[in-house]
């Protein structure tokens, strides 16, 4: 390997989320079906009628941005303020406002209540413990008004034997292609339930080559589990779950389901 392969690799090792402009391209997948899936959630079943919602964990915004287009008033919470800048620009740029917070989701208050919450991309396997996940549950209750939504997506195990996937795909912007790398269940732990993620952005602008990685934990929470979890948080109501985000298929009728929707009601 030469010299220059070796700087390469030292400046390469930067997190994702330090690169939030790569990152909003590399993820900018079609998300209008899921974010129909929340539109849908919201009309079906809230007790109340839906204005107001705080993404939680909110990244770059794919989702936050889209419901701010379609008239909701947003709100978005991220741990990384390098997320949180480039969001509020995104905001800004199209025409939009919203409360964006720089915040643990395991404890987090808002400037007032909501009538939604949402939690994607599996973000809430960041969250290792219960304990974590019963303080998160708590946290969000308190944000949301009585008769309020919590929509989710949590990825499921179909098998501990051999779980490991990896996916591969890369995205055009103009100039700049972003190839993406991303494996995730390596090297689980079937006691705590953790696992490996790792995740590799490869950018190419203007004849520069640009490299990010990161490598973290995340935990598998099985069906029955989380709704014993949600129980012991108290503050919520189970309403409904689904294979991916699609509302006429329920999750106890797939066999091998990979993501799992999550819709719950503040008492």
């Amino acid at each position: 390997m030469g010299r220059a392969s070796l700087r390469l690799r030292e400046k390469s090792r930067i997190r994702e989320y330090s690169a939030p402009r790569f990152y909003e391209i590399a993820f900018e997948l079609n998300r209008k079906g899921e974010v129909d899936f929340l539109v849908h959630c919201f009309k079906r079943y809230s007790r109340r009628r839906v204005r107001s919602v705080v993404d939680i964990a909110c990244g770059t915004g794919p989702h936050l941005m889209r419901l701010a287009d379609r008239g909701y008033a947003m709100s978005g919470l991220d741990l990384s303020p390098k997320n949180i800048e480039f969001l509020g620009q995104r905001l800004a740029d199209n025409g939009h406002t919203g409360e964006l917070v720089v915040g643990d989701m395991t404890n987090f208050r808002l400037a007032r209540p909501v009538d939604a919450a949402i939690c994607m991309q599996d973000s809430q396997g960041h969250l290792l413990t219960n304990e974590q996940l019963l303080a998160h549950l708590k946290s969000t209750a308190r944000c949301l008004k009585r008769g309020g939504l919590y929509v989710f997506d949590r990825y499921v195990a179909s098998s501990w034997t051999n779980p490991a996937r990896s996916w591969s795909w890369s995205r055009r912007r103009g100039r700049l292609i972003v190839r993406a790398s991303f494996s995730a269940l390596n090297d689980v732990d079937p006691v705590s339930q953790v696992f490996r993620e790792r995740m590799k952005l490869e950018a190419v602008e203007n004849g520069t080559r640009r490299i990010y990685r990161q490598t973290h934990l995340s935990r598998m929470v099985f069906p029955q589990e989380l709704k014993a979890l949600v129980e012991l948080a108290g503050g919520f109501e189970f309403v409904q779950w689904f294979f991916g985000f699609k509302p006429t298929q329920l999750l106890e009728r797939t066999r091998h389901p990979i993501i799992m929707v999550v819709v719950l009601r503040k008492k």
